[in-house]
């Protein structure tokens, strides 16, 4: 019976051993099951460490307290962590699920990753958000570390162990008082391209028995009675008691037996007050994995030694530290790394939350030894959620992993846009990308280019349905100039406001700063002539305007169409008045030569010389046509660039102020696209922005500074413009752009944007926004280059016009039409000076004030009674002769000259009382004076002296300042005489008729041939007819009778 007791005890046994085998393989598998699939559920994700703008300010504050904050924050992570911890029987027989955090090196660079479970993937991005605001994570693929030319023989690495119990902590941040993760990652400076390195770091909430493990080492220890050692201890209690009793029986306890606190010493008394803290915090189960792989295994042995001395700096005396044990199959450890396997070994190593924060945190700049270490260039912030889902769509909102869609409607769009940002940030595929919605929605924009690259993309992008709507100008195609006239206005009360914005322009070509390069009489020049060109109703251009200041005779004919009496009284009494001065000549110089870069450019005389421009800017807004400027430096010039663009600014608020005449509700949006905005920004470019949203002209403005805008534009920049989209900037637009986004973001975040990312602030339903992260749309459309050349050719046809009609239109107005040579008239009036003002009388002064009207020839009256000829002979007989005077007589003082004057002939005039000259006393004993050399004329003399040429003669010229009005009046008659004598050709003495009159036939000049102009002459007089008594004339081939009969006698052989 004893025996079969024997027996049935021994089988229960064998039993009982081979289920527990059976249960222990079952597990082992299921174990290795679970293990698998977990792992295959990971999902890795790169971490975007915080911009620098989020680390702590230092400040006057000490170092060591600035790293206690800092690491601090990465112990939120892990408390949050540790609330994932599961109670159900899985996790008591398999473990908790466990989340890796690794620290990699390949490229060259350092990255943070972290794998999680797909189940807590929202809670772990959120934990790490809520440590790290600033930081962003992005799901990828798995990074890949291993060197294919290495393969698998070069793979080394191993795990870092705990050396003694887990009870006992490592160095913590809190005593060390340093960043000892800097170590880690300066082991990874060195890397190549070629290399690769991971520190994998596998976490999972620990079992609750880890603190009473702990808190019983720490009470042995406290007693003096633990034995360091075996270390048993934090195996457990019960595994302990069974040890014991197989070794030695149980002691006797005796009375006062153990040693209490008084009996530690200072130094054990520290260790067990550190076991004790450390149970006061969550604690995990950690595995902590290094993988090294080069293309040779000596390269990767060396990586891997440097990352295993870095992990000194965690070791605690007296507690605590790591020591590594090599893995021997380098094959399994590859395939553990990659499945991130947490094996039931690793149940030994439990660190705590402060321990893991201080292994493993995000750090900040001052602790980065490495520039490989990336992080973000500038934070992410989530915009508003009520955007509008309609509108233009401006780029996305990315912030921890949601994707948002950023619009502007039309309503915040009427606001206007400010786009700022260094070149090559992003700006004009920004700007393609909006015009190309514009475009592709039916709406009408402009886009003025200075680069010409993005009209030209545009261009090429054209859908079918708006090719007709396509304008496009580009001052490069010199075979087919579109007009483009800046003096071109639809109703009167424009000239004031374009003549104003034409000075501005001319003030920010040549005198940006307003230092007097220019000033109010350059003002008061151009503003006259301006206006007197405008006049015209064919239309006044820009380079219309030198002409008027070099061509009397032009003026003459400019003034017939003024009606302004300042403008006439300008040119009829101060510019006489002015051209006085000796400094004339150098102010009118002065005053053209701001006009000679467009005159001798062939480009922008065919351009800005046209009297009637290629488009209608005002037609463009209202049927939402598309006008694309191709204004680019290299092919324009920078000086033709600039001068286009602003003409272009300036018309189209020019127009769009033409709307007030129409209701509000009749006012078509249209946008205007400028890029590099400063270049044709006036001192009026902040009128626009104030008022240009009335008349429903939206702006999209850009520049790269805000310091190449004036201080004026800048604040109306910042005070009008509804959306401000800012690129990455420079260091001199911090201060003006960081106190827009603060607090939200500042100066380094704005200093370090990344290409194609932009910091924003917009409205919404008319109200602004916090400012916000926003990444911009990739370039959208497909270009095609044989569309683009089509639609340029389509464009130029209807458009433009041949080179050679402009330029045989433009020369035909800038020729001098010379006035036809004065008729004989009685009591004529005086003849005109040459600014269009009544000239004096010879041998007088000049008057101070001139006739306020343009003088007109009185027309000829009849004679009444007699021939034509008979007037004259009255005339003549009713002023005797008188010889001429002493050329002494009215000679200058000595010293004092007078350069002589070039004046027409004389009218005929009635008689007029004369002023009397006292005469020099003279002598005609004496010798004739020597002929004194001619004065040299002055440079406003030279400048302004009539184109028109007196007529010249064969005979002695009479010295004009010694003549008397009496002998004007015979050599005048003489003149008609020898007229006469052209035109009469009857042979022998055949009378002629009283009343028939014999008039001069004016001279036809057909307009647009010019005479040419000659230098000055002082004009001859031809030699006078002797007086003779009666009716009879003293001329050999002319008889008048006692009747009045002219006959004409043929003079002898």
């Amino acid at each position: 019976m004893t025996g079969l007791i024997i027996l049935f005890m021994i089988a229960l046994l064998a039993a009982s051993l081979l289920a527990g085998s059976v249960y222990t393989l079952f597990l082992a598998r299921q174990q290795s099951k679970t293990d698998t699939e977990r792992s295959l559920e990971m999902v890795p994700l790169l971490i975007h460490l915080p911009p620098i703008s989020d680390d702590t300010a230092v400040g006057g504050r000490d170092a060591r307290d600035v790293v206690d904050e800092t690491i601090s924050k990465s112990q939120i992570l892990y408390n949050i962590i540790a609330s994932t911890a599961e109670k159900n029987r899985a996790s008591k027989l398999f473990g908790q699920r466990h989340i890796t955090f690794e620290i990699i090196g390949q490229q060259g660079f350092v990255y943070f990753y972290t794998a999680v479970p797909v189940q807590l993937v929202d809670v772990v991005k959120q934990a790490i958000v809520s440590a790290y605001p600033s930081a962003a994570l992005e799901q990828v693929s798995e990074p890949n570390i291993f060197n294919e030319a290495g393969g698998a023989a070069a793979v080394v690495g191993g795990e870092m162990v705990l050396k003694k119990p887990f009870a006992f902590p490592i160095g913590t941040y809190q005593e060390l008082k340093r960043d000892a993760l800097q170590s880690v990652l300066g082991s990874l400076s060195s890397l190549d391209k070629e290399d690769g390195v991971a520190v994998q770091i596998l976490v999972r909430p620990a079992p609750d028995g880890w603190r009473k493990a702990a808190t019983s080492i720490a009470s042995k220890k406290r007693k003096g009675n633990y034995d360091t050692k075996t270390g048993l201890e934090a195996i457990g209690p019960f595994a302990k008691q069974v040890f014991t009793a197989l070794n030695k029986p149980p002691e006797e306890k005796k009375d006062g037996g153990g040693s209490s606190d008084a009996d530690l010493s200072s130094l054990d008394r520290s260790v067990v007050e550190a076991i004790e803290d450390k149970t006061r915090h969550p604690g995990f189960e950690v595995a902590i994995r290094i993988v090294a792989s080069s293309n040779v295994l000596q390269r990767s042995q060396a990586l891997l030694q440097n990352v295993v001395a870095s992990f000194a700096l965690f070791d605690a005396p007296n507690k605590n530290g790591f020591k590594f044990e090599a893995a021997k199959d380098s094959q399994q450890l590859a395939n553990e790394y990659i499945l991130r396997s947490f094996h039931k070994r690793h149940r030994k190593t439990v660190l705590n939350s402060v321990e893991l924060a201080t292994i493993f945190h995000f750090p900040d700049q001052s602790n980065l030894p490495t520039s490989q270490v990336t992080r973000q260039e500038s934070k992410q912030v989530d915009g508003p959620r009520n955007i509008p889902e309609q509108g233009l769509l401006l780029g996305y909102n990315l912030f921890r992993g949601a994707k948002k869609p950023i619009r502007l409607d039309l309503q915040d769009r009427q606001r206007h846009m400010y786009v700022v940002g260094q070149t090559g940030t992003g700006k004009s595929t920004y700007l393609e990308n909006l015009a190309l919605q514009d475009m592709l929605n039916g709406d009408g924009f402009a886009f003025v280019d200075p680069h010409g690259d993005t009209v030209e993309k545009l261009l090429s992008m054209v859908p079918k349905e708006r090719t007709e709507d396509i304008i496009y100008f580009s001052p490069a195609d010199m075979e087919y100039p579109m007009g483009l006239n800046l003096f071109e206005y639809n109703h009167p009360d424009q000239k004031d406001f374009l003549i104003q914005e034409a000075l501005n322009m001319l003030y920010k070509l040549y005198d940006p700063q307003h230092q007097g390069i220019m000033g109010p009489r350059y003002e008061h020049l151009f503003r006259m002539a301006a206006l007197t060109v405008m006049a015209d109703p064919a239309g006044g251009t820009f380079i219309d305007i030198p002409k008027l200041f070099r061509d009397p005779a032009y003026v003459k004919q400019k003034l017939a169409f003024v009606k302004d009496q300042n403008v006439i009284e300008f040119w009829q009494k101060e510019m006489p008045q002015s051209q006085r001065s000796n400094e004339f000549g150098e102010v009118v110089s002065w005053f053209v030569s701001k006009f000679g870069a467009f005159l001798s450019n062939e480009m922008m005389r065919n351009i800005i010389g046209q009297t009637k421009s290629a488009f209608d800017l005002r037609d463009v807004m209202d049927n939402k046509k598309i006008l694309l400027v191709n204004l680019s430096k290299g092919r324009t010039g920078e000086l033709n660039s600039k001068l286009l663009g602003m003409i272009f600014v300036m018309k189209f608020q020019a127009a769009a102020m033409s709307r007030a005449t129409i209701p509000e509700k009749d006012r078509v949006d249209f946008s205007l696209y400028v890029d590099e905005f400063q270049n044709f920004s006036t001192d009026s470019f902040a009128t626009i922005m104030s008022e240009a949203r009335k008349y429903h002209l939206n702006l999209i403005v850009a520049n790269q500074f805000t310091t190449q805008l004036t201080e004026e534009i800048r604040d109306a920049v910042f005070g009008n413009m509804g959306t401000i989209v800012s690129f990455r900037i420079g260091q001199n637009d911090v201060e003006a752009l960081g106190k827009y986004f603060q607090p939200t973001f500042d100066g380094d975040d704005l200093l370090r944007v990344p290409n194609y990312n932009t910091i924003i602030r917009t409205l919404v339903g008319g109200v602004p926004t916090q400012p916000f992260s926003m990444a911009t749309l990739p370039p959208l459309g497909s270009p095609n280059s044989n569309l683009a050349s089509a639609l340029k050719q389509l464009s130029a046809a209807k458009h433009g016009r041949p080179r050679g009609d402009i330029e045989k239109e433009i020369f035909a107005r800038m020729k001098t039409i010379a006035p036809p040579p004065p008729a004989a008239r009685p009591a004529a009036a005086p003849a005109a000076g040459p600014w269009g003002q009544p000239a004096p009388a010879p041998g007088t002064q000049a008057p101070l004030t001139a006739a306020p009207n343009p003088p007109t020839a009185a027309p000829k009256p009849a004679a009444p009674n007699g021939s034509f000829l008979d007037e004259w002979l009255q005339k003549r007989q009713q002023t005797p002769y008188s010889p001429p005077p002493n050329p002494q007589a009215h000679a200058h003082p000595q010293g004092v000259t007078q350069p002589p004057r070039a004046v027409a002939p004389p009218a005929p005039v009635q008689p007029q009382p004369q002023p009397t000259t006292q005469a020099a006393p003279s002598s005609p004993q004496q010798p004739a004076a020597p002929e004194k050399p001619k004065p040299k004329k002055s440079h406003s003399e030279e400048h302004h002296e009539l184109v028109i040429q007196p007529p010249k003669h064969d005979k002695p010229s009479l010295d004009l300042k010694n003549i008397s009005s009496d002998q004007l009046d015979q050599e005048e008659i003489g003149q008609i005489a020898q007229q006469l004598k052209q035109d009469l050709k009857p042979k022998g003495n055949k009378p002629f008729l009283k009343k028939k009159k014999q008039t001069m036939s004016p001279v036809e000049i057909k307009p647009n041939q010019a005479t040419p102009a000659k230098e000055p002459e002082l004009p001859t007089l031809p030699k006078g007819p002797k007086p003779v008594q009666g009716h009879q004339e003293a001329d050999d081939t002319i008889v008048i009778d006692e009747h009045g009969n002219l006959t004409y006698k043929e003079p002898d052989a």
